[in-house]
């Protein structure tokens, strides 16, 4: 058995290789420039070394760099070795810094057994690992995109961030990005005419109500507004035209990338537990899968170690009569993260999460420490799922019996108050009022003014 230290740098890779006494039977440094391969290289390096090079455990402290992906690719063993442990090592016995003495130590360290087996998912499962970060940044890209379109707005007219509502999308919606690229300022946006106005609204996709859209933003941008030179403002409109075509790329990006995650999603080998998840759209789902992995007992062990991983299970400081339950920030960012978002969907959608959640929040924890209580069930139901094949249980994971008549019950609270209510009833009494003026009026779907005014699906 061959014990290997690799340190990596941005430039060269340096080994040291011990053997099972612990004496050093080689180093090298494998410069990236000098070869085009340093697998290849690093393979014929520890082949004249013993005749069971193969089974060389090599250990690095960063197991996400190409080589060390590669390395596993091409069947080494490779383990991880904590940083944090590494210079408090270092220090603790004194040894100077440099690439050559941290390899050594390093390999010294995977000899004494002081690292952590390194458990890869599926081919499958990384893709969609690499996927899902791909479209997390495509997001972040775009709600940073939107945002600096409405800084610009706001500098020249700031009519324009309230013309699209944000339940409709407001200015990543296709209709305010075709309008506002055609016309970047209050002046050119003044001298379009109805028809115009129109004609761009059908071609970003309008099918209905489009003179009736057209007349509103018409009324809307002929109002007086507060007008800058026209020089400058000429030149804001180019600035806001060239935000308008950045916005453009980043949602398309965005649209392409969700594509491309959710084709791989549907074949990874857990879809279809997830996917009955209530609340779990493709998104989350295709996020958790992507954080979790499809092999949960080999990387994680127990359904506690995963709860750890996402930063749901809480630490305990005990020392004498004194005890501390303090949240885990040493955890993934992006599970924690999905996960929260993944609570919140789960609570809206499934009654044994919101009589949970609920309860906890009478029991005085606050809306956040609710939701991770929710999301470490989750994970803890996903971590069987995964590992029995058993299909989600709302009533196992809850711990509730579905048939006795006290079982929890999905609660929704109505988008109208009776106020509003009683106002909308009124004004559909009155003479030629639709449905679709009164939603419109209120600011509401014409499905919630069926359901909830009128008292019957809108197919009635």
């Amino acid at each position: 058995m061959l014990f290997v230290g690799c340190d990596w740098s941005d430039k060269w890779l340096d080994f040291a290789v011990l053997s099972d006494t612990g004496a050093v039977l080689a180093e090298r440094r494998i410069t990236y420039a000098d070869t085009p391969d340093p697998v290849a290289e690093y393979q014929a390096f520890l082949a004249p070394l013993a005749r069971r090079w193969r089974s060389a455990v090599t250990g690095i402290e960063d197991t996400g760099i190409l080589f060390a992906r590669a390395l596993a690719a091409a069947g080494m063993t490779v383990v991880h070795v904590d940083p944090t442990r590494a210079a408090r090592h270092r220090s603790a016995l004194g040894i100077a810094k440099s690439d050559r003495a941290d390899a050594r130590m390093l390999a010294a360290m995977v000899r004494a057994g002081v690292y952590r087996p390194v458990v890869n998912s599926s081919p499958e499962a990384q893709a969609l690992r690499t996927l899902t970060h791909a479209h997390r940044d495509a997001v972040a890209a775009r709600a940073e995109a939107a945002h600096s379109l409405r800084a610009a707005l706001i500098r020249i007219w700031p009519a324009a961030t309230a013309a699209w509502p944000s339940t409709l999308g407001g200015l990543r919606n296709a209709q305010a990005r075709a309008v506002l690229a055609a016309a970047p300022g209050p002046r050119a946006a003044s001298r379009l005419t109805r028809a115009q106005l129109a004609q761009l609204l059908r071609q970003a996709g309008r099918t209905r109500t489009v003179d009736d859209e057209a007349e509103r933003l018409h009324l809307l941008f002929c109002r007086p507004a507060m007008l800058l030179d026209p020089h400058v403002e000429e030149a804001e409109s180019v600035r806001i035209k060239d935000l308008v075509a950045v916005l453009d790329r980043a949602v398309s990006r965005a649209a392409t990338l969700e594509e491309d995650m959710h084709e791989h999603y549907t074949r990874q080998r857990h879809y279809p537990l997830v996917a009955r998840i209530p609340g779990i759209g493709p998104v989350l789902g295709a996020y958790l899968l992507a954080e979790i992995g499809d092999r949960p007992e080999e990387r994680f062990g127990s359904g506690r170690s995963l709860a750890a991983y996402a930063g749901v299970a809480p630490v305990t400081w005990a020392s004498g009569s004194t005890t501390r339950v303090a949240f885990r920030r040493a955890s993934s960012i992006h599970l924690r993260s999905t996960l929260h978002t993944a609570a919140f969907s789960l609570a809206m959608q499934s009654p044994g999460a919101q009589h949970y959640y609920r309860r906890r929040r009478a029991a005085g924890d606050a809306h956040a420490t609710a939701l991770r209580k929710v999301g470490r069930r989750l994970v803890l139901c996903l971590y069987r799922c995964m590992s029995t094949g058993l299909p989600y249980d709302d009533a196992v994971a809850f711990n509730y019996d579905p048939g006795r008549p006290d079982a929890p019950m999905l609660q929704r609270r109505s988008p109208l108050d009776p106020d509003e209510i009683d106002h909308a009833r009124r004004l559909l009494a009155e003479p030629g009022a639709t449905v679709v003026a009164v939603a419109k009026l209120l600011n509401v779907s014409t499905q919630t003014i069926y359901r909830h005014v009128l008292g019957r699906p809108r197919a009635a």
